[in-house]
């Protein structure tokens, strides 16, 4: 199999089995020495209340008015802004790093590859974009089928990357992949978690009840009285071409 055109030139780093998307986030913060970073589809502020205690200057950023109604209550030390990525414009500031988590996914096809673009443009010089995505694969996303399906969604993101590595609009430093363990006292802490995302999933996973009762019983395994799901994640490192004005 030939590598992806992010796989011929980037540095791949295997993250360990138990790795943590917070944790493996403030490894590469620190690798680029961020003091201001953005969160791009911040969503509640979970990402941004964890990093709070790392001495950060912190902003977000998402197309909800409640989730950041929700956000500001929970981090008020962050600056937060009712903007889709896409939207993002130098007005807001430059950062040292931006980041997606979870979120490139969940931007419409065809504006990832200008949300993606947009990102890059507000670093600073030496700044670096994060992006770090779950993969169609893993007992989690197997489990979760059944509420919703992000196959083709996922797909699209990894194909909007690749598009601008491949046409050089973005140079890949750095993929690292681990799988990200998770677990829960039950199906019904499960979906409580999944709803966290998007609540409408509740009515989806009542409405598929039977199908979404047999992944959870084929993919968890149960370790000290709780269930565990994996999901495979990944992180592109990405910055802007040397000497292209953003």
């Amino acid at each position: 199999m030939q590598p992806s055109p992010a796989e011929a030139v980037a540095t791949i780093s295997e993250g360990r089995t138990n790795d943590d998307t917070i944790a493996v986030l403030r490894a590469a913060l620190r690798q680029i020495g961020a003091r201001e970073v953005l969160d791009i589809g911040c969503g509640n502020g979970a990402i941004l209340g964890a990093l709070s205690v790392d001495g950060h200057a912190l902003t977000g950023i998402d197309s909800s008015a409640a989730a950041l109604d929700q956000a500001r209550r929970s981090v008020p030390g962050a600056r937060f802004h009712l903007l889709a990525a896409e939207q993002l414009t130098p007005a807001l500031g430059e950062f040292d790093a931006a980041f997606f988590v979870n979120s490139l996914h969940h931007v419409a096809p065809d504006r990832m590859q200008a949300a993606l673009l947009k990102a890059a443009s507000v670093l600073r010089p030496g700044g670096a974009l994060l992006v770090i995505e779950p993969l169609a694969q893993g007992s989690f996303f197997r489990a979760m089928r059944p509420v919703e399906d992000e196959s083709a969604l996922r797909a699209k993101s990894a194909a909007a990357i690749e598009a601008l590595i491949s046409a050089e609009r973005l140079v890949l430093r750095d993929l690292r992949r681990w799988n990200r363990e998770s677990r829960f006292a039950g199906l019904d802490d499960f979906i409580a978690y999944l709803a966290r995302v998007l609540p409408e999933r509740v009515e989806v996973a009542r409405r598929n009840a039977p199908l979404l009762a047999r992944a959870w019983r084929d993919n968890i395994r149960s370790v000290n009285g709780l269930a565990v799901l994996v999901q495979p994640m990944i992180c592109w490192t990405l910055t802007p071409p040397a000497g292209v004005p953003r």
